[in-house]
């Protein structure tokens, strides 16, 4: 597989709706209604990606054409990770951590020495590999998703953990993920 990651643009937006349903799908599977997860997602994911939120850092990672995962960054005082999603098939081959690097290098080249996210926590893999990258647990808080309740888990880089988190991402550079 040989991963490139470049700025997602509008023309991207429906390949980005479908792998952002799919992931959901695989990944919010145990934590949601069934029926929340069925058609009125593909819809609810088009109708989000189909304003493009200019506004947002988005990276796509793609490998000959196919999209294989994305990383869209809220911007503010401490930027907000909205979305890491890899496509099902090919987790675990890297490309979250790539991803993931390379909002922080790029947010580091932007001033910013903070980033932050919330996860499900029983979302045991998922928080695995936030700590694995270097991300700092906090409170676990109650939220809804999907209509349904849910433990949510927030995360954050800073100092030198958001520093060594952007400084992966040179290791990283030109390698396939």
């Amino acid at each position: 597989m040989t991963v490139s990651v470049r700025d997602a643009e509008p023309a991207d937006a429906r390949a980005l709706a479908a792998l952002h349903a799919k992931s959901w799908r695989a990944s919010y599977g145990p934590y949601v209604p069934k029926a929340a997860l069925g058609a009125p997602l593909d819809a609810n994911m088009r109708a989000r990606w189909e304003t493009w939120p200019s506004d947002r850092l988005i990276l796509l990672a793609e490998d000959a054409g196919a999209v294989q995962g994305f990383a869209a960054v809220v911007r503010g005082a401490v930027p907000l990770l909205d979305n890491l999603h890899v496509d099902p098939d090919a987790r675990s081959t890297g490309i979250g951590a790539r991803l993931l690097s390379m909002v922080a290098a790029r947010l580091q080249g932007e001033g910013v020495n903070a980033l932050r996210l919330i996860v499900i926590a029983d979302n045991a893999r998922a928080r695995h590999f936030y700590v694995r990258m270097g991300g700092q647990e906090g409170p676990a808080l109650d939220d809804t998703l999907l209509g349904a309740p849910v433990r949510m888990v927030p995360f954050r880089w800073s100092g030198a953990a958001f520093d060594a988190l952007a400084a992966e991402f040179d290791g990283q550079a030109g390698k396939d993920a």
